[in-house]
């Protein structure tokens, strides 16, 4: 379900010059509002912003695109300040350094079109959790197969990352899961793929993930839950066990493995550890 190569896609950039982008057709926009109005006329397929705009700046210009254009990915291109996953929290896609090199930025673009198209075609097949709005066990299956395809050509490793909620005195319930759902994808990127699949237990999917990455994802989650819980006041509220494997293109395995692999390597953090689990 990847885009063709001979399918010219639409980008819409605001503020940024990427270059010429293969198999693309680019149109531009100064500031925010021509970018808007441009967005309600539609034919757009991806949107490659600066965060900073003469009259927007920071996270307030990828809500207002997603806002006016939920099914338009946005990526970002510049500096996202101490803390990328603000940009990704606000519905970025990626965010690429402001002098990605064109290949990079036009391999982004088709990447996050590719996502949104699986994501398209995977609601036809009953493969959402009810409670939670994630993908199942049998839609992450699928998702993740494409992903492993897709990383045998292009050799990029996958990330999957493996996480069990607990709760003190059993068994969590309903809106404990809930909130961890919503915690273990506010912790990741949107382009990446968290599921719900088990009871209680969760896979999230970083595609191109960057060796030496899984301590800072597994950190982000442990955070995550960490701040939400003292937010909260609930010391002793849910917490997440989480272990991760990493899919190599050169040596590849089935999901199932994977998941096995991480369950091994699956540790509950102590109450405020700032250490990730693995490491």
């Amino acid at each position: 379900m990847s885009v063709p190569r001979d399918q010219k896609l639409s980008v819409l950039t605001v503020g940024v010059d990427p270059g010429p982008l293969e198999g693309c057709t680019l149109e531009h926009a100064d500031d925010l509002l021509g970018a808007l109005a441009r967005l309600a006329d539609g034919g757009i397929d991806v949107v490659v912003s600066a965060l900073e705009l003469p009259d927007a700046s920071g996270t307030d210009v990828i809500v207002s695109l997603r806002e006016r254009a939920p099914e338009v990915p946005v990526i970002v291109m510049g500096d996202a300040g101490a803390e990328p996953m603000d940009a990704f929290g606000a519905g970025a896609s990626d965010v690429l350094p402001q002098d990605a090199a064109t290949d990079l930025v036009a391999r982004a673009v088709r990447y996050a079109v590719t996502l949104r198209k699986v994501e398209a075609g995977l609601r036809r097949y009953q493969a959402f959790d009810e409670l939670t709005g994630l993908l199942n066990a049998r839609g992450f299956d699928l998702l993740a197969n494409h992903h492993f395809r897709l990383a045998d050509r292009s050799k990029d490793p996958v990330l999957i990352v493996f996480l069990r909620v607990d709760e003190e005195g059993g068994a969590p319930g309903e809106a404990a899961v809930a909130d961890a759902a919503t915690l273990i994808s506010s912790a990741v990127r949107v382009s990446d793929v968290v599921a719900r699949v088990g009871s209680e237990t969760f896979c999230a999917l970083l595609a191109g993930a960057v060796p030496g990455s899984e301590p800072i994802v597994l950190e982000r989650i442990i955070e995550a839950v960490a701040t939400h819980n003292a937010s909260t006041g609930h010391d002793r509220g849910p917490s997440i066990s989480i272990g991760a494997a990493s899919y190599d293109p050169e040596h590849p395995v089935p999901l199932a493995e994977l998941i096995a692999e991480a369950d091994r390597r699956m540790r509950r953090p102590s109450p405020g550890a700032s250490e990730p689990p693995g490491t």
